[in-house]
């Protein structure tokens, strides 16, 4: 029997001033954020769930909370699920952040990225995270709530592609689902499907 990882991105953020947040505490999912979160919880209400993982992070655990309900699961918290570490949390999300000159430093190379955790210990940590599913889980369908850019790397690297994240052209909308289909370690299909921007 196949194993199925789904990789859901977490939901709209209520955020007004548009601030970087990072691994920051006290970020919540907004109005809409948690009809999105509902959104995927119907989606996954008729499927056969093994378990839910998660981020620790407010925003991810309010979406995997959602779908965990119709299944009586409890969350599973994994630190290996988390958002990209950036030295740019709690600065503006905009054009603002390139008014300050010594901002531009965290961008001299946009390959590593030089402003944050590289892309190599994003994937490491991401397809560890995978792989302890797979092995907790064979034969089962699981969801993994996450960020977009560990997903798209994690997905860069199941598809044995190398390059910046930005660069990749996979989307990666909030409350998204990309799912992938293993047996053993190898991955027969990889799928996309954006729930959220379904929802007003």
């Amino acid at each position: 029997m196949p194993t199925l990882i789904h990789l859901v991105r977490h939901a709209e953020v209520e955020n007004p001033d548009n601030i970087w947040y990072g691994r920051l505490s006290g970020f919540v999912l907004s109005e809409r954020g948690r009809r999105q979160a509902e959104a995927l919880a119907k989606h996954f209400a008729s499927s056969e769930i093994a378990a839910v993982y998660s981020s620790p992070l407010e925003r991810a655990i309010e979406t995997s909370s959602a779908i965990a309900r119709p299944h009586a699961l409890e969350v599973i918290e994994d630190m290996d699920l988390i958002e990209s570490e950036t030295r740019l949390q709690g600065r503006p999300g905009d054009t603002r952040l390139f008014r300050n000159p010594f901002r531009a430093l965290h961008f001299i190379n946009p390959l590593k990225p030089s402003w944050g955790e590289s892309y190599a210990s994003t994937g490491n940590r991401m397809l560890e995270a995978i792989r302890r599913m797979r092995e907790k889980h064979p034969g089962e369908e699981v969801v993994a709530v996450s960020h977009m850019t560990p997903i798209i790397v994690a997905r860069m690297r199941l598809e044995n592609r190398r390059g910046p994240a930005w660069a990749s052209g996979h989307p990666c909308a909030r409350a998204s689902i990309s799912t992938f289909t293993f047996e053993g370690d190898h991955v027969l299909t990889s799928d996309y499907l954006d729930v959220g921007t379904r929802v007003e």
